[in-house]
């Protein structure tokens, strides 16, 4: 049982059940981007900063798109499989989640320099443009879990936000679950108060006995859309510059079940059943820019560096609430009225605001025989602690102070790869750590929150076309707090993800 009794501005940073939105939560989803494009990169656990190539190199670094010496058409499609086991105070079920997607799609356009054809060339090579789009990030998961409760209510929780506002039932914003609990008869006045307070329809200080079970479904994907040039200069020194658009489509369906277990007595009739089903849609793009160099001081080693732009993200959230009630045959309220079971449901609400993730820095050495393949490492640092919210009508204060307090400020993550050729066939295999971003101490989960990325490829290549194949295994952990209590307890619903990922490739060269 994952029972959590920290900080509450730590709350806001476990995935919340309850969609809150536009919180540090968004931050964390959006700047967060693992390997993917072609199955060539996949092999290799996106290991291609100094290689070059390869369609991946736009969103890696870019300079590595001019070692390509054709003009190429290159195409993806990825099977991905996301099995989860999720636990709830000691219960554990699994499910899983299965998504077709489109990992790349790439056109390459090489444009031959003076000194295409000299073996020891002493003026630019080739110069290229490419086009490209590259998945970051996949958001599909699916959850389910069920456990019994003893000790707490999701009433409760309502009926502390109602007293939060100390406000009458008709201020309520009608946003708000407050609201909708109080619409629905979950909510009682409590008239011991002088002044506006609630308490939830079970009474005050119940025995509390239910079955709390669920659903939560995720969907989208994180994209990045470019245009980059690239220049060889003896194939010594390359350059290359790469500007696009991520785009972000996110959605998230969540359904709550809280049913009664305690035997029905007679003046003691109070739920039978509470349900909240939210839903959150969020849609936006962000600009940004790669910068690259790549170095070959000799025909063995190859040295690179790139820089990635912050990305600001103009983001549309679309989210609503429904709680539908079901009470006991003559249960009443404090005053002696049958209490009514019913639905109520908010408007689907519309909000607009930008995000600004951070930029990053590659770092990368690869050793290559072109008669045998090659070993590549990326390291990357990115400075989480730097993204922040904000939009014209809120400024995001308490929000940004967390991020600033709880984003870990030096993530390095790590690729790590290799390709041996064998004649025409490629033999790969590839590892990538990506750790939390959260500081060390913030959550109590952080190790678990490591992604931990294995691959393996295999590719053939043809003098006017290749095919390549990679498998993709990792294995994460997220968490979604249903709701919390004033006296800062909660339960989290833990999220053991393990994905895997088959991605097929191919590339045809053009004329």
């Amino acid at each position: 049982m994952l029972k959590l009794d920290i900080k509450l501005f730590v709350l806001a940073y476990l995935a919340c059940f309850s969609l809150k939105a536009q919180n540090e939560i968004d931050v964390v989803r959006y700047s967060m981007q693992t390997i993917g494009s072609t199955a060539r990169s996949y092999g290799v656990a996106g290991a291609f900063g100094a290689i070059g190539a390869d369609a991946s190199c736009a969103g890696i670094n870019p300079s590595g798109l001019a070692r390509f010496r054709n003009s190429s058409i290159n195409l993806s499609a990825g099977f991905y499989n996301a099995k989860n086991n999720a636990t709830y105070i000691g219960q554990t079920f699994n499910d899983n989640k299965f998504n077709f997607n489109i990992p790349n799609l790439g056109l390459i356009v090489n444009l031959p320099a003076a000194d295409y054809t000299n073996k020891k060339p002493t003026g630019f090579v080739n110069f290229v443009f490419g086009f490209n789009v590259n998945r970051l990030n996949n958001y599909n998961m699916r959850s389910i879990f069920s456990a019994n409760n003893k000790e707490s209510s999701i009433t409760q929780d309502w009926a502390a936000r109602a007293n939060s506002t100390n406000d009458i039932p008709s201020n309520f914003s009608k946003y708000s679950l407050e609201h909708l609990a109080y619409q629905t008869w979950l909510l009682d006045k409590d008239t011991s108060s002088p002044t506006p307070a609630y308490l939830s329809a079970y009474g005050r200080n119940p025995a509390i006995n239910v079955n709390q079970q669920g659903n939560i479904l995720t969907k989208g994907a994180l994209n990045d859309y470019n245009a980059s040039f690239a220049g060889n200069y003896r194939h010594i020194l390359l350059f290359g510059i790469s500007l696009g658009a991520k785009s972000v489509r996110y959605i998230q369906s969540n359904s709550f079940k809280e049913k009664d277990n305690k035997a029905v007595v007679k003046n003691s009739e109070d739920i039978d059943y509470v349900i909240l089903d939210q839903y959150q849609r969020t849609n936006g793009v962000g600009l940004n820019a790669k910068f690259g160099v790549n170095l070959a001081p000799n025909e063995y080693v190859r040295i690179g560096y790139a820089y990635h732009s912050p990305t600001i993200y103009n983001l549309t959230d679309s989210y609503s609430y429904t709680i539908t009630s079901k009470f006991d045959y003559q249960a009443r309220d404090q005053f002696g009225d049958l209490r009514n079971s019913s639905t109520a449901t908010t408007d689907a609400t519309v909000y607009k605001y930008k995000i600004s993730v951070p930029g990053r820095q590659v770092f990368s050495l690869g050793l290559v025989n072109k008669n045998l393949g090659f070993l590549s490492l990326d390291i990357e640092s990115v400075n989480y602690s730097q993204s922040y919210l904000y939009a014209k009508d809120y400024a995001f204060t308490d929000e940004n102070l967390n991020l600033k307090k709880s984003m870990n400020p030096s993530v390095i993550n790590l690729r790590l790869g290799g390709e041996l050729i064998q004649e025409q066939f490629r033999l790969r295999a590839g590892y990538a750590r990506y750790p939390s971003t959260y500081r060390e101490g913030v959550v109590p989960y952080v190790k678990s929150l490591v992604n931990n990325i294995y691959t393996l490829g295999l590719g053939i290549k043809e003098k006017r076309y290749s095919f390549d194949v990679a498998y993709v295994n990792s294995g994460y952990a997220n968490y979604f707090v249903p709701y919390t209590l004033p006296n800062g307890i909660s339960y989290a619903i833990t999220n053991n993800v393990r994905s895997s990922n088959l991605i097929i490739s191919a590339s045809f060269l053009i004329d």
